[in-house]
């Protein structure tokens, strides 16, 4: 090799060696003195915390669309923890506090404190109770003083601020506790502030070092007082909650479905929280702020029901408890006085053909804005509003019962369509015991038993049934099961053996001929009622009720899953037996009624209802021969089905005029109640 070649080399790699030294020389000083601040800041110590990011909650609508329970964009204030220095908390949670007590406005606590003094523990709240005491490390028997003591010892709380103040201040503090406010999660002290409120406080931002005001997504119940029972609320998760459900992607800050559809429905709605991570320096500068995983919405419900007719339906029972209260009904002369202590009621519609539920009212009812604004008023209004009597009330059936003890009887071959049973008035058949009939009917079939509501016939179909082929046959009606309603229900109960075993009651061989009639011990929800007319209206199909017809993505433009109808139950191979029960039932109708023109002990007079009605009424007895209640079962047109019902007043009478009116109002679309300028129920003429 040349000696030439040896200095290209060495020259060429020396230039190498400069160049490389001259970009490393350029870089160190970019380091130490562009970016020296920078760098400097990542030296010291960091922390870097993970919060969850709010997902939209689905919506939910009526079957045609129309929103019910929805969301709208709101303000909330968030404690961060890694950018609110320790010491400053009562300082900065006091200027907050200050700002959303002039603007009205509330924020989260859950102290079992009053929030005035004297103060007193609050009633019902025992289980909060000695939660706090134990999260103080108080004694079971410590007294309020005690835990006002300990709070704004813990907390540091100084009398510089009032005592209204400090009492405050001490309810975030502890709901900061609770809800384990660390670096890791934020707590939200309020949702939903007015765009004052938030102007206000961004103004003080400078002095609230660790409060973030962030958009995020409110509850919002459109017509709250449409189907509020099976709507349904949204509220804070609890603690006991949490720890039940953080593996599932909880935090303490969420909300959750707490009943009716938000909470049956809770996994479809609730979306999927994204993931936030935010870096910053010991000092609380932050070094970054990043949405890592975005939220994903979740999905929405479409239910059956109509919310026009839903309102409708509401509007037909409450105007029916209005009318037994008014001058017009009280003081007509051949009116009979049963329903003067009639407060409440419920009514059920289904769709015959897929089990589907068009209306479930439950009167009286109440706006769902007014259970989430004044819980306490609504839960302690008078005959008990929150309670949804639709689908939890048990009640005895009463004479609506004779349609399943006649399927019965007549698949058992104990009496045939054709074979006459004599009434004359008294049944006795168990003597000594002798109950009554409603009137004299003679010798009479099965439709005419129907037709008249003959106790003496049922007593002696349900005698040669015995109670277990009756329960057995009443099973298939879903008589004392689960219906497998989303949203549950109360399960009612049959008489039976068993029954009487678990109530602790002896069985006499005469109990089962008041079984046959709806009494005794058997127990049914409206729903359960309506059920038993949609099966009698199906040839035997028993449909399972539903109430979601659809689930949609967020903004309904796909649908991810629908309700296919369920068949429960199949006695078609009866189909001429409930044939011969459905003209027993449009006798029925007949007989109370129905059609154009009528009047009966002059209550109304109804618009024209086209076809047949095939129903059967009850007058259930709750205090024997003293007390009733007014129930009635049915389908329309009897002749090809497309609605079954149900309604059930308590101490009520003339269930019958209410289910005319919803028969007329699914026809028509309409219903007018009247009122005078008194407020006063008047006759609709």
């Amino acid at each position: 090799m040349s000696k030439i070649s040896v200095f290209i080399r060495s020259a060429v790699l020396a230039a190498i060696v400069i160049v490389a030294s001259f970009m490393c020389g350029l870089r160190l000083l970019e380091i130490q003195i562009a970016d020296g601040e920078k760098y400097l800041a990542m030296t010291k110590s960091t922390y870097t915390a993970t919060q969850s990011v709010e997902a939209a909650r689905g919506s939910i609508s009526d079957c045609n669309g129309v929103l019910l329970n929805t969301n709208e964009l709101s303000y909330s204030i968030n404690f961060q923890r890694s950018s609110l220095k320790v010491g400053t908390e009562n300082e900065v949670i006091y200027r907050v506090l200050t700002v959303l007590l002039k603007n009205g406005e509330k924020w989260n606590e859950s102290l079992p404190i009053s929030k005035t003094a004297p103060y007193e523990f609050l009633s019902g709240k025992e289980d909060e109770i000695d939660l706090m005491k134990s999260k103080l490390k108080l004694g079971v028997y410590a007294t309020v003083d005690n835990c006002m003591n300990a709070l704004y010892k813990n907390f540091e709380i100084s009398d510089k601020y009032d005592e209204q103040m400090r009492r405050y201040i001490a309810g975030v503090r502890y709901e900061m506790q609770l809800k384990d406010f660390s670096y890791k999660n934020q707590f939200v002290l309020a949702s939903g502030i007015s765009e004052e409120t938030v102007v206000e406080l961004k103004e003080l931002s400078s002095l609230l070092g660790g409060v973030d005001i962030t958009e995020g997504w409110s509850r919002v119940y459109l017509d709250g007082a449409v189907a509020p029972h099976v709507r349904g609320t949204v509220g804070a998760i609890s603690a006991e909650q949490y720890s039940q459900l953080k593996s599932a992607g909880y935090t303490l800050n969420d909300v959750l479905g707490i009943s009716g559809v938000e909470k049956a429905l809770e996994d479809e709605l609730r979306g999927t929280r994204g993931v936030r991570v935010i870096t910053r320096s010991s000092d609380g500068t932050e070094l970054s702020d990043e949405v890592i995983s975005d939220p994903i919405a979740g999905n929405s419900v479409m239910l059956t029901i109509d919310s026009k007719f839903q309102q409708q339906v509401q509007d037909i029972v409450q105007y029916h408890l209005d009318f037994m209260h008014s001058p017009y009904y009280t003081t007509s002369h051949d009116a009979r006085r049963r329903g003067s202590e009639c407060y409440a009621g419920a009514a059920v519609v289904l769709d015959v053909k897929t089990g589907g539920v068009l209306a479930v009212a439950s009167i009286p009812g109440y706006d769902l804005n007014d259970l989430i604004n004044d819980y306490a008023s609504v839960l302690n209004a008078e005959y008990s509003p929150v309670f949804n009597r639709a689908l939890d009330g048990a009640y005895r059936p009463g004479s609506t019962f004779k349609t399943i003890t006649a399927t019965a009887g007549l698949i058992e071959n104990v009496i045939t369509p054709v074979e006459t049973i004599r009434c004359g008035g008294v049944y006795h058949y168990f003597a000594p015991y002798r109950p009554t009939c409603t009137g004299h009917h003679g010798a009479i079939t099965v439709e005419y038993g129907l037709k008249h509501s003959c106790n003496v016939f049922f007593y002696e179909t349900a005698r040669r049934l015995g109670i277990d082929k009756l329960s057995g046959w009443a099973s298939r009606f879903g008589v004392g099961t689960d219906l497998g309603l989303e949203i549950g229900g109360e399960n009612g109960r049959m008489t039976s053996l068993a029954t009487y075993e678990k109530l602790g009651l002896e069985w006499n061989p005469g109990d089962v001929i008041q079984a046959g009639i709806g009494q005794s011990e058997t127990l049914l929800t409206p729903l359960h009622l309506a059920v038993q007319a949609m099966t009698i209206a199906n040839d035997g199909v028993r449909y399972q009720p539903h109430i979601v017809k659809a689930v949609y993505n967020y903004d309904f433009t796909e649908l991810i899953s629908e309700t296919k109808p369920v068949v429960v139950d199949d006695m078609s191979e009866y189909a001429d037996v409930f044939n011969t029960v459905t003209e027993g039932m449009t006798k029925v109708s007949d007989n109370a009624n129905f059609l154009v023109g009528k009047r009966w002990v002059n209550i109304y007079e109804y618009k024209e209802i086209p076809g047949r009605v095939a129903t059967k009424t009850g007058t259930p007895e709750v205090v024997a021969l003293t007390k009733y209640n007014s129930a009635i079962v049915g389908f329309y047109p009897a002749d090809d089905p497309e609605i079954a019902f149900s309604v059930y007043l308590e101490n009520g009478e003339f269930s019958r005029h209410i289910a005319a009116n919803i028969i007329s109002t699914y026809i028509t679309g309409e219903f007018n109640p009247e009122y005078d300028e008194e407020g006063n129920a008047v006759l609709p003429l």
